[in-house]
């Protein structure tokens, strides 16, 4: 066949799928095989090659590919079920700790959305999950970028900016279709989400939300010497069936093992919490409760600088402020609430605040041995803990009750309680993967062969979560072989078709240089590295896979039980974990850097085979190729995007349901100039979102909308 340099493959398939093209090189048409086009027969290395007597020459296999890579190392069938089908994870010891599960989520959801968590007294980790569980603000939304080479320059916009739809994409090409095209404008920024402004923390007033403190310089978050509030430097994802992930966090550091002190799970050697066996002694114990890593990514933001916290705040005085305080008590609570009807103040209109004191809510979920004991611990200036009889007088400031001191236990599990509840499984595509072929429009169906077939979305994005990096995909599957392969780690081709080990459901798309934000290519707060592969390598793999090291399947690819070995090298730089897709058009912007503004551009990117594809070969997922989809065919991939959105999420339906929230958005002024508040920082613009109950309620704009 002449094609004037331009090559063509057809794989025939057989059942009900059509024929896949794989197309190189942009304008080239196949129909019917373009034989009138070329003037020539069928190919017959093509046909040959099919029937496996040939293999295309390394020059011709298409980008994004690689000759042995789909016989080398097989996809799993993905089976299309609902949602609603598979199990919700839950540690198997949780009644171990909870007394009362119903309790646990009112009391999650609580400290969710109460803003007195955060040492302002204004950010609550809902501030950054108001929307469909994501952030849709968008002025002071930008970090410089290029947080591994610590960067505090901006190339554009800077803080307190409004961000506007010329800004994107990040990257803009002349020709959206051909990464090679002239570059408009080329930008490190990050789309975040503004958090706390900088502050050295000074200590809590018990049952007081703003905490003491006072403004810290920051060289990078202000205009005019003036603070704003600072922006974390990834995207925010969203918390609706994050409890279906193995780790959370885009870098994956919240670990499946929640220690009940941060997110590390069994990297921290010294975790430990208070257990009382009885009401006059108290121990410190270890625990470990698998299939948390909500949890363990739920205690992080309260301690993070950036999002919600002065400066060196420790966990146990976010309990020594709230224990006696009034839960939500600035914010009006719907009383129809899914969760928290129960402890409303009033029944027919919404008032703020609950009529139970956090410490009773506590004492309704979890066991007394857990809060209940007549001794205190005193904390060193070192933070080593010593445990005493309690004193007659009020507590110093150093020294805290077993409720108190175990507060990050009591967040952790309840939050992860509440946001397990959060399973938007009603979505047209639900309906549709369950038997009614009527569910979805006819456009959406072309949609969903495309992304399984030409696209090649779903080796990444697999029904029914729509995402590769969950629990019931890596560690609930090991013994079922004949459903779903156990691969927590598996062996891949690269871009430049080198084989190596890596994180199943984290992968480098190219999104930004590898070398500008490393990912999971990273070594935890111990030297260890977050990566599990690596860790495999280095025969340590249990550190960062809390479940049985030796499933049948540890390590994909053939031969399955070929263990990795010393020196095996890895993909683990500039890798992220893969998101749902549930919901997405309700989530923008997109990818850990907020670059994309539409489901359009963002199919776009991968149709041109991603921003930085040579740069990042040696780490690049091999995927990640020119697809060649036409305008049609991207309009048919979005309309089948937007068959995974749940309407409950949309009309904020329980358990969608929420609270009222004072949300920053921004502060007044611009990025040339901000009016100071009282406390020197910039003034905020504050943002309402209404309290509303079960049967919903409108949802808030979402991303410059």
């Amino acid at each position: 066949m002449e094609t004037d340099g331009r090559t063509a493959e057809v794989i025939f398939v057989k059942g009900k799928e059509a024929a896949r093209v794989s197309r190189r090189l942009a304008g080239f048409l196949l129909g019917g095989l373009a034989l009138a086009a070329c003037g020539g027969e069928p190919s017959v290395e093509v046909i040959e090659r099919h029937a496996g007597r040939l293999e295309t020459p390394p020059e011709e296999v298409p980008e994004g590919e690689c000759a042995d890579a789909e016989d080398f190392f097989p996809d799993p069938q993905q089976p299309k079920i609902p949602l609603g089908s598979i199990r919700v994870p839950e540690p198997s010891n949780l009644g171990d700790f909870v007394k009362d599960k119903r309790a646990a989520i009112a009391l999650g959801k609580a400290l969710f959305w109460d803003m007195q968590v955060g040492s302002d007294g204004v950010q609550a980790c809902a501030t950054c999950h108001f929307r469909a569980g994501a952030d849709p603000r968008s002025k002071n939304q930008l970090h410089p970028g290029n947080p591994h080479a610590g960067s505090e320059e901006f190339t554009f916009g800077g803080p307190n900016h409004q961000l506007v739809a010329s800004d994107f994409p990040l990257r803009k090409l002349v020709d959206a279709e051909d990464r090679t095209s002239a570059v408009v404008h080329d930008r490190p920024e990050i789309v975040g989400s503004q958090g706390i402004a900088s502050s050295s923390y000074l200590g809590v007033v018990p049952g007081q939300g703003v905490e003491l403190g006072s403004a810290r310089p920051d060289p990078v978050f202000q205009v005019g010497g003036v603070n704003v509030r600072r922006v974390e430097q990834r995207n925010t994802p969203t918390m609706i069936n994050a409890v279906f992930n193995l780790r959370n966090f885009w870098d994956g550091r919240a670990q499946a093992s929640f220690n009940g002190v941060n997110g590390w799970g069994d990297r921290d050697p010294d975790a430990r919490v208070l257990r009382a066996p009885d009401s006059s002694s108290l121990e410190l114990v270890r625990v470990r409760l698998l299939d948390s890593s909500l949890a363990s990514q739920a205690v992080e933001p309260p301690l993070s600088d950036r999002e919600m916290s002065f400066f060196d705040r420790p966990f146990r005085d976010i309990g020594k402020k709230l224990v006696s305080a009034v839960p939500l008590a600035q914010q009006e609570v719907h009383p129809r609430d899914s969760a928290l009807a129960p402890y409303v103040k009033s029944t027919r209109r919404p008032r703020p605040g609950l009529r139970l004191s956090y410490q009773q809510l506590i004492e309704r979920a979890f066991h007394p041995r857990w809060w209940r004991s007549d001794k205190i611990v005193r904390v060193g200036a070192a933070g080593q803990p010593r445990i005493v009889a309690r004193p007659s007088r009020p507590l110093a400031s150093d020294e805290y009750t077993m409720m108190e001191y175990n507060f990050s236990l009591f967040f952790g599990l309840a939050v992860q309680a509440y946001e397990a509840t959060l399973v938007s499984d009603q979505a047209p595509i639900d309906r549709f993967m369950g038997g009614d072929t009527s569910a979805i429009s006819a456009r959406a169906r072309r949609g969903f062969e495309l992304f399984e077939n030409e696209a090649g979305c779903m080796g990444c994005h697999s029904p029914p979560e729509f995402t590769g990096a969950t629990a019931q995909k890596l560690a609930e599957s090991c013994d079922d072989q004949a459903a779903r392969t156990c691969e927590p780690i598996e062996r891949m081709h690269t871009a430049n078709c080198q084989i190596g080990l890596y994180d199943q459901g984290f992968y480098n798309i190219g999104v930004r240089p590898t070398e500008e934000d490393l990912g999971a290519g990273v070594d935890d707060r111990w030297g260890n590295p977050l990566s599990m592969a690596v860790l495999a390598t280095e025969g340590r793999f249990g550190l960062g896979y809390p479940y049985a090291t030796t499933p049948p399947n540890l390590v994909g690819g053939r031969p399955a039980l070929e263990p990795a070995v010393a020196g095996e090298r890895t993909i683990h730089r500039g890798v992220f974990k893969t998101p749902s897709l549930r919901n997405v058009e309700l989530t923008a912007p997109y990818f850990h850097n907020g670059g994309q503004l539409t489901l359009r551009q963002v199919v776009e990117f991968y149709n041109r085979g991603g921003d930085f594809n040579e740069q990042n070969k040696d780490m690049l997922d091999l995927g990640i190729g020119r697809r060649l989809l036409s305008s049609s065919d991207i309009d048919d991939i979005v309309a089948f995007l937007l068959t995974l959105t749940d309407e409950r999420v949309r009309q904020q339906q329980a358990p969608f349901d929420h609270p009222q929230l004072f949300v920053p958005n921004g502060h007044r002024g611009d990025a040339a100039a901000v009016q100071p508040s009282e406390r020197g920082d910039a003034e905020d613009l504050v943002l309402e979102i209404p309290a509303v109950g079960a049967e919903g309620g409108p949802l808030p704009r979402g991303f410059l909308e």
